[in-house]
């Protein structure tokens, strides 16, 4: 029998619950408000950007623990 599922609109990223998903894309680092790495345009590297030494930034800047402080403040939309 099919269910009802909702996806992240920013993600593959998939939940039974509505609120869930919501709270999910709010945190998730595919969303450009967050400012994350994975959707800036200065983003490059080989592979999953997540795994530290698969990504770097172009613009040099520090990427450790950006998140803490509200995202990356060189950050660009990759659109």
């Amino acid at each position: 029998m099919p269910k009802h599922v909702w996806k992240c609109d920013h993600c593959m990223e998939t939940n039974e619950s509505f609120d869930e998903t919501n709270d999910h894309e709010k945190e998730c680092s595919s969303n450009p408000d967050n400012k994350y790495c994975c959707s800036c345009k200065n983003h490059s590297g080989d592979g999953f950007w997540m795994y530290g030494e698969s990504f770097t930034c172009l613009k040099n800047l520090d990427m450790d623990h950006f998140e803490d402080y509200g995202g990356c403040k060189g950050y660009e939309e990759d659109k």
